[in-house]
């Protein structure tokens, strides 16, 4: 029995570290205030104990970091020239607009000296135009240029003539033309391939250009013929496009004129409306030489006619007229030919 107390009285030992800690299975009651206090003292008897534990920890070697050496480097430019303080306290954006700046101020400067340089080179070229206008030879040359500015190509024409002869000389043919004159016709002379035409009337078709022939011959002037006569427009210089228009549109006004100047020879009687029409149609000047001789012979035909019905000289007046007609044909066959 002994033993078996024995045994049932044996206690339970607890070695921490190599020390023995009591062990109990009764337990305790303890007052509040002093087991605070007792906890205190445990934790800190337990804090001297944890500082007196000794850890092992196993033994880690540490790996170096092994030395890179820069092979063939060469130094930067930079160290060989020390940026400025001033440039280092230059923030990047100041810098910025430091250079745009600058750039802008150079930009201006050269263009104002591109601007100066040409207006002194303008001021320059004026003074010599300036100069050049009291020429009085740079103000004929300047005259022909304005008055010779628009190349212009005369209309190609296919007018009706009556033709009183072809000679081979132009003497006999003047010496013809003369003796027609108690025929009152007009007359021209026109070269065509060296010989020489005597022309002594003009009609607005072939038609009526026959009349007329039948009426000379049964008057008694048997040698005449009516024919066309082709004549090619010739280049000339005009003032402007304007002119040109203007001249155009009087040479097409040729064969109204031609027609009722041979009606007034074959029928006594010419067309007023048509005249009058042509008088709106023949208007302005013309500088060239050509065109104011065109225009001129056109006019004068016009102007004749008009008067024709209330003159007393009618025949005289479709004389007058049909000379101017003849003459125009002349000098546009010479100048285009």
């Amino acid at each position: 029995m002994d033993n078996e107390k024995g045994e049932r009285n044996s206690t339970i030992k607890i070695k921490l570290n190599g020390r023995e800690q009591p062990f109990s299975e009764e337990t305790a009651i303890h007052d509040w205030q002093s087991a605070t206090e007792e906890a205190s003292a445990a934790q800190s008897e337990e804090t001297v104990e944890d500082e007196e534990f000794e850890w092992i920890l196993p033994n880690v070697e540490k790996n170096e970091v092994p030395e890179y050496k820069i092979i063939n480097a060469t130094k930067d430019n930079v160290g060989k020239f020390p940026m400025p303080k001033w440039r280092k306290n230059i923030k990047p954006g100041i810098s910025s607009l430091f250079i745009s700046v600058f750039l802008a101020i150079a930009v201006g400067l050269i263009l104002g000296l591109i601007i100066y340089k040409m207006a002194i080179q303008s001021e320059d070229s004026h003074v010599a135009l300036k100069e050049a206008d009291h020429s009085p030879v740079t103000e004929k040359e300047e005259q022909n240029t304005k008055n010779e500015i628009y190349s212009f190509t005369l209309p190609d024409i296919t007018i009706p003539v009556i033709q009183g002869g072809l000679y081979s000389t132009r003497e006999n043919a003047v010496s013809a033309g003369e003796d027609l004159a108690e025929y009152q016709l007009g007359t021209t002379i026109i070269e065509i391939e060296g010989q020489y035409y005597l022309f002594i009337g003009v009609a607005g078709d072939l038609v009526t250009a026959k009349s007329w022939t039948n009426k000379l011959k049964e008057e008694g002037l048997e040698e005449v013929w009516a024919k066309n006569l082709t004549i090619s427009g010739k280049t000339v210089e005009l003032a402007s496009k304007e002119e040109a228009d203007r001249l155009t549109d009087e040479i097409y006004t040729l064969h109204k004129l031609a027609e009722e100047s041979a009606n007034g020879f074959v029928k006594g009687v010419v067309n007023e409306d048509v005249i009058n029409s042509s008088e709106k149609v023949i208007t302005g000047t013309f500088q060239n030489e050509v065109a104011k001789d065109l225009h001129g012979n056109l006019q004068t035909a016009q102007k004749h006619l008009k008067s024709f019905p209330t003159s007393e000289a009618t025949s005289n007046e479709l004389l007058q007229a049909q000379q101017a007609l003849l003459e125009f044909v002349q000098i546009y066959y010479s100048k285009s030919n």
